[in-house]
């Protein structure tokens, strides 16, 4: 794993600060992906890997994951499950991470040491990546299909991407179940998240029918479970209030909220971020995984 390591390490590749962060400029609300994307993202995808990176590795070695593999990320980001599955399938496995924006795989390749020449990244749709069919053991996504306005299309790539009997394992949330205890102005990554999928015609709310969607795309018997951290404090409780201000343009723009009031809510999210007596609930994460069928439809492998 110490490729890994050096992979994830912050030192080498510095990741900008919240604070450091608010200071760039506003971004175009306009597109279905509504966060940052790149440098601007790397902080807040830090934060996410730190909260739901643990049960991602446990997820994967539970589905099936073993060394050797041939590995797809769909939807990589900037490549921190990326590396992570790269440091389980070892030297003689493969990982290929698939990105749509050149930002985010940008952002990948400055993290990469040279000595990890296990993984290639590819800048490609999630519906429409252009890799060669049955070609991987074990394809995996985490917050891609929330942010696709036709996630079953996603879902038929990944199908066709699997080699026959090969491992697909999904991560979606529920965001609308994030929150706090007792209520506070944490609760508004909720309220804004929910209320802006609909109006971007996306649903944000998909990991409640993540193990539907699975078994409809073909999946004959897929498995499921829940992971939804929940923090007092640390650094990774800030990442309701990051999401919040990446995305406050979009809020803005669909007439949810008024920049000010953005602006106040989110100074209060920031002090509720150092109030230890403030539980912030993440959102509940859908893990579900299953195995394509050895033989297809027709009966030919």
């Amino acid at each position: 794993m110490a490729l890994v390591d050096d992979f994830l390490k912050l030192d080498d590749v510095p990741v900008e600060s919240s604070d450091a962060r608010h200071k760039l400029p506003v971004r175009s609300a306009t597109g279905p992906y509504v966060l940052a994307t790149g440098k601007a993202a790397d902080y807040r995808l830090h934060i996410l890997h730190g909260l739901y990176g643990p049960g991602t590795r446990q997820l994967v070695i539970r589905a099936g994951l073993r060394r050797g593999m041939c590995v797809a990320d769909v939807g990589c980001g900037v490549g921190m499950v990326t590396a992570l599955l790269a440091g389980l399938v070892g030297p003689e496995g493969y990982v290929v991470g698939i990105d749509a924006s050149a930002a985010q795989l940008n952002q990948a390749r400055k993290r990469l040491p040279p000595r990890i020449d296990n993984i290639r990244f590819v800048e490609a749709s999630a519906t429409d990546t252009g890799l060669p069919p049955a070609s991987f053991d074990l394809v995996y996504c985490r917050y891609l299909l929330i942010h696709l306005p036709e996630p079953e299309r996603a879902l038929r790539e990944m199908w066709a991407l699997l080699k026959p009997n090969g491992i697909l394992v999904c991560e979606e949330a529920d965001v609308t179940s994030a929150g706090s205890e007792p209520p506070s102005a944490l609760d508004a990554f909720a309220d804004l998240w929910g209320r802006l999928g609909p109006a971007r015609g996306l649903d944000y709310t998909l990991g409640r029918h993540l193990f539907q969607m699975v078994q409809a795309a073909g999946f004959p018997a897929p498995d499921i479970t829940f992971n939804q951290p929940v923090l007092a404090g640390g650094e990774n409780k800030r990442f309701l209030e990051l999401s919040v201000a990446e995305a406050g343009p979009a809020f803005v723009d669909a007439g949810l909220i008024t920049a000010e009031a953005l602006e106040s809510t989110l100074a209060e999210m920031r002090r509720l971020n150092a109030d230890e007596t403030v539980l912030a609930v993440m959102p509940r994460m859908a893990q579900v995984w299953a195995r394509k069928p050895a033989l297809s439809p027709g009966g030919s492998r």
